[in-house]
C-alpha cells in the first residue's frame, strides 16, 4: 500500500513537473450601455462600429465579435423595454488599460446615436 501511495506521488510529481509552464491569460475589461434604439438598431450600431475599425468579424443573432492580431471583443445586444443594452467585453494579451480604453471608446461610439446610461468596468483575470 505504501508502495503505491508512493508510486502515485512520484508519477503526479513527474506529470507536474513535465508539464509545460501556464501561459499568461489576457487582460479582460467590460461596460455597458443603455441606447434609446431597440435590438435591430443595437446590432446595426455595432456593424457600423465594426466596419469602421476594417477588422475580421464574426455575427450571431444577438453579438457581434472582432478580432485584432493582439486580442478580441463582443457586443451583445439585448432588448430593454423600449431600448436595448449593449455588453461589451474586450481582451488584450497585455494591458487591461488598452482592453478599458477600448471598451469606453466602443461604448462612446455606440452611443452617438442617443444613449441613457454608461457603466464601464475593468475585471483583472484571476491568477
Amino acid at each position: 500500500m505504501k508502495r503505491s501511495i508512493a508510486f502515485a506521488s512520484l508519477v503526479g510529481l513527474t506529470l507536474t513537473l513535465g508539464a509545460p509552464a501556464a501561459q499568461a491569460r489576457p487582460a479582460i475589461a467590460s461596460g455597458d450601455r443603455l441606447l434609446n434604439t431597440n435590438l435591430a438598431g443595437c446590432l446595426s450600431q455595432a456593424d457600423r462600429f465594426i466596419n469602421s475599425l476594417k477588422i475580421e468579424s464574426d455575427r450571431g443573432p444577438i453579438d457581434r465579435t472582432g478580432y485584432f492580431d493582439d486580442g478580441s471583443f463582443r457586443i451583445l445586444c439585448y432588448e430593454a423595454g423600449q431600448s436595448s443594452l449593449a455588453v461589451i467585453f474586450a481582451t488584450h494579451e497585455e494591458s487591461g488599460d488598452v482592453a478599458s480604453n477600448f471598451i469606453r471608446m466602443a461604448l462612446t461610439q455606440l452611443g452617438e446615436a442617443g444613449a441613457l446610461t454608461q457603466q464601464p468596468s475593468k475585471a483583472k483575470p484571476k491568477p
